[in-house]
Order: structure tokens, then sequence, then C-alpha cells
């Protein structure tokens, strides 16, 4: 059935109505019919049609499954469905939360050679990343803003917001907070989220879970090498002791030379060195996590520090001379969680935060120093309980108080300060959210949330969702929601060169609208389906003035709609093919045409064999995007990469060791530029390899 479906929606309509609707129809399995459907739907379809060919093949050593009504019940227990905290704020199967869910693992990070959150991102379905040579901005389903900051995603770390107030930023490139090796799963819960989040789950959120001390059980040395004079060192410690306490300490070092000439043809000259770029793309950090638990209590905290020299020229400095950014990113939380005799379940915590931003660069032969800082403190506090075993109830509030949002642009010699902004903000937010389970096979799911800014007033934000289960392994899910994401200090008061600040900005708010069927079935199988309709309206963006100056307005809307579909399968021998395939039409913005930096279609593939039973694996990663808009009205070549990735885990006793190949193939490709840059598109590095290997003490 889910390969019907699957193949169904391959032959979703390749050019939507004028409502941008879909047409979705169920194909039969004859391969001259599945042939052209794929042949119809993208110029990379072809890999899924070659995956799908050679599953069979992988499981040709296995006996053929059974129909599921004949399974046993053990057997029917070795079909596993993952859980999801994020969705709904408690413990669910993936299949009853009220969003499209997937889930990446630490072996999913190990396996593929993942360096950064945005590696991982980018394998996911219907998610984005787009590198500028300064940050990387993550775009779902069709919407990628060009110097988004990644601010309409709600990024969490073990539940901690991570989007600071002055950018929004969900920081997920060498730039994050944490280091992958530390991650034992990530959670990518799609749609809005606002009804329990609040701000930033605008099109989701992204939950990432830490490893405890008791996953560490000792101590863990890494270290790896790659191109460009890459190199990073880790350190990590952890525990838990028989009374009870439980104790994670890591720190991590990285430091890249980057390429040493990077060519750029808009500053072909001989005043800007022909367009090179030598010895201007390095990058370094440094962060540390640090966790402690006894009983309910628990103490964490993190920090990071990232220096990155940008070779673009971007916001107008002098090409080819030191353009560093640095970010720092910090937080310490203290956290209580209860269960309580009556059945409720308690969860509370206080916390600080601290997020710095300084930029050198030479503009008009003045050297001209920006800078940000925000301060701020919250407090949360949630529960949640079932009742006569059909109704689970999760309430809770939050405050946010930022003290400290300081913005200053000045110039060095001869002193001139532009900017030089002191401004505060508060939020206050409560919500409830609520699963009832109408029957066995039924439930529906709705929540509400009300948030107070001092900027620009109250916002509520429902979402609802009806889940049937007509039978155990197939589920289809109906689901509505509400979302907003407020204006960021940036936008609302930034005053300085050519920019002005705007405090009348408005949140700009969103309405989806999602259909999904999944289905588990033969053992090892798990198929996705997913119809979605985004609607956008109050969308912030630039707009110019008389004058050439530009500022901050709610001046357009936008509508995304699309098709999704994912196939999945694993073995206990450690074998995992995934594949998917998503069909996004994205129109609106200030023309009302195509979105800028939207590809119509991605591909998605990841293909992990063991080879030597469990001594070593190989894993083999395809990602493929189609065309994309510039700001200038130009179009990207299609891009694709093919990565491969060698793990070796038992070979030596407590060694693990893995070499990397990213863009075997060393495709060349770009992505659109922002307004900051003077390129229309940002060539991508080429092949890159690495080398890493990990001891356990």
């Amino acid at each position: 059935m889910t390969l019907q479906l699957f193949i169904a929606f391959i032959r979703v309509s390749r050019y939507t109505s004028g409502l941008g609707g879909v047409s979705l129809r169920v194909a039969g399995p004859e391969p001259s019919v599945r042939k052209r459907a794929l042949r119809d739907a993208s110029p990379l379809a072809e890999v899924l049609a070659f995956l799908m060919a050679v599953a069979p093949m992988m499981t040709q050593a296995e006996q053929p499954a059974p129909p599921l009504l004949n399974l046993s019940i053990k057997e029917l227990s070795e079909i596993t469905v993952d859980s999801v905290f994020a969705a709904s704020k408690f413990t669910q199967k993936v299949t009853d939360a009220p969003s499209s869910v997937s889930i990446r693992t630490r072996a999913d990070i190990k396996s593929f050679g993942y360096r950064t959150l945005a590696d991982i991102i980018r394998g996911v379905p219907g998610f984005d990343v787009t590198y500028d040579r300064a940050y990387s901005y993550m775009g779902v389903r069709g919407f990628n803003s060009l110097g988004d900051y990644g601010s309409r995603v709600l990024l969490l770390v073990d539940g901690h917001r991570m989007n600071d107030p002055i950018y929004d930023s969900a920081q997920v490139g060498t730039e994050a907070l944490l280091d992958v090796d530390l991650i034992e799963r990530v959670e990518f819960v799609r749609g809005p989220g606002s009804s329990i989040y609040g701000s930033n789950a605008f099109f989701g959120v992204i939950s990432v879970v830490t490893r405890r001390g008791r996953d560490v059980n000792g101590v863990e040395a890494s270290t790896s090498g790659g191109s460009y004079d890459t190199y990073s060192g880790r350190l990590t410690i952890g525990k838990q002791l028989d009374c009870g306490l439980e104790y994670l300490f890591s720190a991590t070092m990285y430091a890249s030379e980057g390429p040493d000439r990077l060519f750029y043809k808009e500053y072909d000259s001989p005043l800007t060195n022909r367009g090179i770029a030598l010895h201007q793309d390095g990058d370094k950090y440094w962060s540390a996590l640090g966790k402690v638990s006894y009983g309910d209590f628990s103490l964490q905290g993190g920090y990071v520090t990232r220096d990155k020299n940008v070779p673009t020229g971007s916001y107008g400095s002098v090409f080819n001379t030191s353009h560093p950014q640095m970010d720092s990113r910090g937080y310490v939380e203290l956290r209580y969680t209860h269960e309580m005799v009556d059945g409720w379940s308690l969860n509370s915590r206080v916390t600080y935060d601290f997020y710095d931003y300084h930029e050198a660069s030479i503009l008009d032969r003045e050297r001209i120093q920006d800078t940000a800082q925000a301060r701020w403190w919250s407090a949360e506090i949630g529960a949640s309980r079932k009742f006569f075993d059909c109704l689970h109830l999760s309430l809770g509030a939050e405050l946010r108080q930022t003290n400290d949002l300081h913005q200053n642009e000045f110039v060095e010699r001869p002193f001139r300060s532009d900017l030089n902004l002191k401004s505060s903000q508060m939020v206050v937010g409560t919500y409830l959210d609520s699963r009832w389970e109408l029957c066995k096979s039924l439930s529906l799911s709705g929540g509400l949330r009300w948030d107070h800014y001092n900027t620009f007033g109250d916002t509520v934000n429902p979402r609802a969702a009806l889940v049937w289960q007509p039978s155990e392994k197939t589920t289809l899910k109906l689901l509505f929601g509400d979302a907003f994401r407020a204006p960021n200090a940036y936008q609302l008061n930034y005053n300085a060169l050519d920019q002005r600040a705007n405090p009348d900005l408005q949140p700009e708010t969103i309405r989806s609208y999602e259909i999904v069927a999944e289905e588990y079935f033969n053992n090892h199988w798990r198929g996705k389906v997913s119809l979605f309709r985004n609607e956008i309206k109050g969308l912030i963006d630039t707009v110019t003035e008389p004058g050439g100056f530009y500022k901050f307005d709610n001046n357009g809307n936008a509508t995304v709609n699309g098709a999704e579909a994912e196939i999945e399968g694993s073995w206990k021998n450690g074998m995992l093919l995934r594949a998917s395939y998503t069909r996004q039409q994205a129109t609106g913005g200030q023309t009302g045409g195509w979105l800028v930096n939207s590809p119509e279609d991605m591909v998605k593939a990841q293909l992990s064999v063991p080879l030597f039973t469990d001594k070593l694996s190989a894993s083999l990663e395809v990602l493929y995007a189609s065309k994309r808009l510039t700001l200038a009205g130009n179009r990207t070549p299609d891009a694709w990469l093919l990565n491969l990735t060698l793990l070796s885990a038992k070979i030596v006793p407590n060694l693990e060791f893995s070499a990397s190949i990213y863009n075997l193939l060393g495709r060349e490709f770009s992505v659109p530029g922002g307004e900051e840059h003077l390129q229309d598109a940002i060539k991508q590095d080429g092949r890159t390899f690495r080398v890493k290997l990990t001891y356990r003490f």
C-alpha cells in the first residue's frame, strides 16, 4: 500500500492550478507506469527508482516477509515506532503526534560523517540549508529567505530555546553551540508550533537531545583532519555514579584555513586583485557543554565562540581584506522535573542567556566596528497529565525578559558613532494543549497559546489535528495550525548607514494545512506521504525608501503548496535505506512571482551497508535540489551531491575510525547571494575529505 502511495506521490501534477493545489492519483505497480511517473516528476527521480530497485536485493538473504496480519506477536514487536517529545511537550509515538516528524540519531551522525547540525538538516526531507561563506541559513518546504539567520525555525537544545532576541538566529553551522558528537538524537517537527512554543516556531521546531553522562561512561577523545587544513579535537567526560549523581563535561576546538583562493567574477578588476580572495575564508571556534543532575534537579550550561573571516566583500567592505565576524553564545539553566503521586508531571526551568556579535570591516577607507549584545533571563513552568486513559492535557506559562539589547556601530579613526542604541524586550506567554482519544483508532489534538510582547501587543495561535489509525501500522493525519514570528530588535531598531528603523513593524503570520499518510509494513519498512499548504501574511522583508535608504516592513504575502514522500527501510544488521522526494511551489513576496532561493524539487537518499559484520560499514548520501531563483532574476543550475563515509567501530577495541569524502564527484554548484553580497550566486566547496578518530577510555 505504502509503495503504491509513494509511486502515486511521484505522479503529483508538475504544474499546479492557480490556487497552487495538487492532484494525487494512485497508480498501479506496473513497471512502465512507475518508470514514466518517475521520469515526469524530476530529472533525478531515477535515483529513487534505482534505490527502490536495489532494495529487494539488499534483503535477498532474508526470507520474504509475511503479510502484516500473519505476523506473530514477536514479529510485530520488532516493528519499532519512534517516539517524539518536542511535538507536544510530552513523549508520544510519532504516529500519534499532531505533526509530520522525522528523527535522526547518533548512529546516523556517525554513519554519514555529519560534521555540523547543518549537515544533518540537509539530509532531512523538506529542509534546506544555504551557506554564504558567513552563516548557514535554514529553510523549510520551499521557503529559505536569504539573510534570514534561520529565524523561522525554533531551535532547541535539551528543550532550551537557542534563537536570540537580536537577530532570531538559529545557528546550525560551525557557529552552532553544540558539537554533533554530543547529540543523541534530533527531532524535526514540521508545521506551525507557536501554539506551545510561541515565536520562531513558524515552519517547525528542531529539538536536539544531547547525550547523558551514562552514555559516555568514562572518557572520550576525538580528533579529525581534512581538506583546507581543517583540524578539530574534542574531550568528553561523563558518568553516572551509584549515588544517582550524573555528569557530563565536554570541550571542542576547531580550526580551518578554508580554500586558498576563491574567485568572484563580480570583482574581476586590477583594483580588486582580479576577483581572487587569497586566504580570506578562515574559520575557528571553541565550544563547551556541561550538565550535572541529581534526583529531580539538573544544571546545564553551554558556550561557543566562533571567528569567521568572510571572503565575499559583503556589506560593501573592501574585497580581499580581512573581514572577521565573531559570534559568542552561551547559557546556564537550572531545571526541576518531578512525577507527582497523582499522575501529574511537572517541568520547570530558570535560565540565563547571552549573545555577542562583533564585525570589523573596511569600508571606504574607514575601519568600521559593528557590535551587538543581548542578555536575557527566562522562567518556564509546565505540567501534563493523562485523565481517564483517554485525555492527555499539557499546560504551561513562560516569562522572558531581555534587559540589555545593545546595538552599536562606530568608526575607529577618527572616532565617529553611527549607532549606540539600547532597548529591552519582555515576553509573556501561556498555553494549553490536549490530546483526546475519541476511540481506539481516532484521536483529536488541539492547542492554544497567548503571547504578549511589549513591542507590538498580543497574539493568539491555535492548532488542531485529527489522527486516524485504521490499522495498527497505518496512520492518517489532518493537520491545521497558526503561528507567528515577532520582529526582532535588529529589524525594529537598527538605524545606521543606509538602513532605517521601523518601530511599527508587526509580526508575520502563517496558516498551515497538511494531510499525512504513514504506514509501517513488512517488518522493516516505513512509508510516508504528505500534502501541505502554507499561507504567509505580513511577510517581513526590506523595502527601499526615497533617498536610497531601506527598512524592514510587512510588505508581502506568500503561499507554498507542495507534496512530500519518504520511504525508509532498516534491518537488525545495521543496514539502512532512506529515500525522499519533495515537490514545492513557493510564490509571493514583493513581486508575487516565484520566491527567491526556493528549489522546486528536492531528492534525498541515504544508504548504509555493513561490510564485514559489525566491523566496517559504508554509507552513501545523495542530495539534489533543482534550480533556484536569484535576487537578480537569474537561475542557479541544478545542484546534486554525493557523499561517502566509511566507518570502523570495532576493528580495534575502543577505537572508532571514519573517513568521509564530500561532493565525491566534484560537482560545481552555487547558491543565491543575499542583498549584502555583490555576488548574484556564491560558489560552494568542491570535493573535500575528512578523517576522524575517536577513542574511549
